[in-house]
């Protein structure tokens, strides 16, 4: 971390070594040491406790970008663009549970549909043969919907997910906090005024220098 923090639990109790540890343990601080916001290590500690985030696909896309360990399958990062958080970049990230599965197989089957069972009619057409679909049929279409689905978008890394929000700064990237579609903008930029401006000094600057309309 940039600055020496200190957090504390519901009950007082300083947290500070526990965190520390935590990072350690998820591969955090190796990857990204003294470039990390204490928003997102609570982020990700919060998320493993209460089981409804693994920190380890956070931290593979971190790795990714870090040029460690495999590749991303996720969508390339990109710039935002509105005026709260114009300056810095995205990164997805795959989120556990069904929402985010569901999200890709809805994106894939709406932009390509299912190619198999699409090449199967024209084929059928081109041949002037009449058939019907059998209770096998509706297996491997079942399959293709789905799983099909699912392996087409990682063959082409266009995984989507929710956000790692970061910022290049010096050819190095500093990581500030997890984001999630629907969010709001001016809500994630409070979070960051709040916390990663004490952090990382040059921050503040870089958004202003961005053109961000709500610096204070």
């Amino acid at each position: 971390m940039t600055l020496e923090f200190r957090a504390v639990n519901q009950n007082g109790e300083d947290m500070g070594a526990e965190l520390r540890g935590f990072a350690e343990a998820i591969g955090l601080e190796r990857a990204a040491s003294g470039r990390y916001s204490l928003i997102l290590l609570l982020e990700l500690f919060g998320g493993f406790k209460s089981g409804v985030q693994n920190p380890a696909k956070v931290i593979r896309e971190i790795e990714a970008l870090e040029g460690l360990g495999a590749p991303s399958q996720t969508k390339p990062a990109e710039s935002f663009t509105g005026p709260h958080l114009r300056g810095l970049m995205h990164k997805h990230y795959l989120s556990d549970g069904l929402k985010t599965l569901a999200l890709n197989m809805k994106n894939e089957l709406n932009r390509f549909g299912i190619p198999l069972l699409q090449q199967r009619i024209a084929d059928s057409e081109a041949s002037g043969e009449e058939r019907y679909f059998t209770v096998e049929d509706a297996k491997w279409i079942a399959y293709e919907a789905s799983h099909g689905s699912m392996l087409r978008r990682i063959q082409r890394n266009a995984i989507t997910g929710e956000w790692l929000i970061y910022v290049l700064h010096e050819g190095k990237n500093y990581y500030l906090c997890l984001g999630r579609h629907g969010t709001d903008d001016s809500e994630l930029r409070r979070q960051i005024d709040s916390i990663c401006f004490q952090e990382f000094a040059f921050l503040k600057k870089f958004l202003i220098d961005s053109g961000a309309t709500n610096v204070r």
